[in-house]
């Protein structure tokens, strides 16, 4: 493409000096080729006001790739394709300062890790055993989230919750309220979400906001996920939209 790039190698957590090298020589485009985690170490570092973040997948799942380009999986079409599109604002969830880029799950689901993997390579009883075992499948836990809106805030209480960054015209926080009537049901939500995503389970509510807050009713700290990064969060955690955390470049389809 008769462009030409600088090549800075990391491994593990030397992707954050790495990151703060390439922006120091104040490049066109940061380039990055790696995970989700490497990705948001990026975007985070550049920001709203650095350089453009061009994302190639190299990574286990490239959740943030897929958000950014779509089924689009070759990285030499990527790069040939997002080098010849504009730069946009990128928008993500903040936590206490701490940005996400796909989702953030909270509640007793979020010990399903070790589940959903073994799920992902057709073990369903092993699945089932290890969800049992981590204390997902409790229902006596429960959350109350708050979503704000200018009409009024709608709350809803659930045993988990999910919170995924909507793209659009307007971008949104895409807010989803799990909450199953019993153990049984709680068990057919967790392995239909395991084998066709949370989307599409029953026993979901659903909500778009900007802003909000999700506590325990017993005022307890809660497990959750952030990009697949376990956390705990305190009760009464406010997640807001950051509409331009970052500029992006995007790969087209022709």
């Amino acid at each position: 493409m008769g462009l030409t790039a600088t090549v800075i190698p990391a491994v593990g957590g030397e992707i954050v000096s790495a990151v703060a090298e390439a922006l120091a020589m104040k490049p066109d485009v940061l380039i990055v080729w790696g995970g989700d985690g490497s990705v948001a170490c990026a975007l985070s570092a550049s920001g709203a006001s650095g350089p453009p973040v061009l994302a190639l997948p190299g990574g286990t799942m490239n959740l943030v790739h897929k958000r950014l380009h779509g089924e689009i999986t070759d990285w030499k079409e990527i790069l040939r394709l997002a080098l010849e599109s504009p730069a946009e604002p990128f928008a993500a969830g903040c936590v206490n300062e701490h940005l996400f880029f796909v989702a953030a799950m909270m509640g007793q689901v979020t010990t399903l890790a070790e589940s959903r993997e073994a799920a992902r390579h057709g073990q369903i009883i092993k699945a089932a055993e290890l969800a049992v075992q981590s204390g997902a499948m409790n229902i006596e836990r429960r959350l109350r989230l708050e979503a704000v809106h200018a009409d009024g805030n709608q709350k809803l209480d659930a045993v988990a919750a999910a919170v995924v960054i909507g793209d659009g015209v307007v971008p949104k926080l895409e807010v989803a309220a799990i909450d199953p009537r019993s153990t049984f049901d709680w068990v057919t939500i967790a392995v239909d979400a395991l084998m066709h995503g949370w989307r599409e389970a029953e026993s979901i509510d659903m909500d778009e906001t900007r802003t909000v807050t999700i506590t325990d009713i017993e005022g307890l700290e809660f497990p959750a996920t952030i990009d697949g990064e376990t956390v705990t969060m305190p009760s009464g955690t406010t997640i807001r939209l950051k509409r331009h955390a970052a500029n992006v470049l995007r790969a087209r389809p022709g």
